[in-house]
């Protein structure tokens, strides 16, 4: 699954993708550690969230879509569990 796809799929763009994400690292980053191991461990697999975009798509695919945005681990990798929830 191609990265164009994925965005699709998730009904955003790169723009507001990019924006959400230095958004949720600005939340993240003004939480204390404690806070911060909370959010972590409420987040999910890497496994968990590939399989919320389809059969089609791989964990290179995510960490793909992840790393066009971000130089740092994929923390907001919580993206594609919601993205069928809310339609």
């Amino acid at each position: 699954m191609n990265r164009e796809d994925m965005l699709k799929q998730l009904g955003i763009s790169h723009d507001q993708l990019q924006d959400l994400f230095q958004k949720f690292e600005a939340f993240f980053n003004s939480l204390d550690q404690q806070q911060q191991q909370v959010v972590k461990t409420s987040l999910p697999t890497v496994e968990e969230a590939v399989q919320a975009f389809g059969a089609e798509a791989t964990q290179d695919d995510l960490l793909n879509l992840f790393k066009a945005d971000v130089q740092r681990p994929p923390l907001a990798c919580f993206l594609p569990l919601q993205s069928g929830k809310a339609r």
